[in-house]
């Protein structure tokens, strides 16, 4: 599987390369709510599109990781909480309950 891994990654990095080498002298106009940016360098717009997106990634999983802390710390609680009610149940001494005797008459 790692060499798969390995495989794609090279893939994609000589991908990026080529990309970059071709579109050397390349450069585009930019408008960003109403605010315009001219003679950007593809180089900027690549890896700030890519920098946006990988926080914004990062901030979703991070706000999904302690979503998930925040609910393993509940149930870890509600799990001790009933460990403790078994332990009480278990030391509770044994009452046995005497039936009433009925008395019978001697007819």
């Amino acid at each position: 599987m790692w060499l798969i891994k390995g495989f794609g990654f090279l893939l994609l990095l000589f991908t990026l390369v080529y990309f970059f080498v071709t579109n050397s002298g390349q450069s585009v106009d930019i408008n960003v709510f109403g605010r315009a940016f001219l003679g950007i360098s593809i180089y900027w717009v690549v890896a700030v599109s890519y920098l946006l997106g990988f926080a914004t990634s990062f901030i979703l999983a991070a706000l999904r990781e302690f979503r998930f802390h925040r609910d393993i710390s509940r149930l870890k609680k509600e799990n001790a909480a009933k460990d403790q009610e078994i332990a009480d149940l278990r030391t509770l001494p044994l009452r046995q309950e005497t039936a009433p005797v009925e008395e019978t008459s001697g007819e």
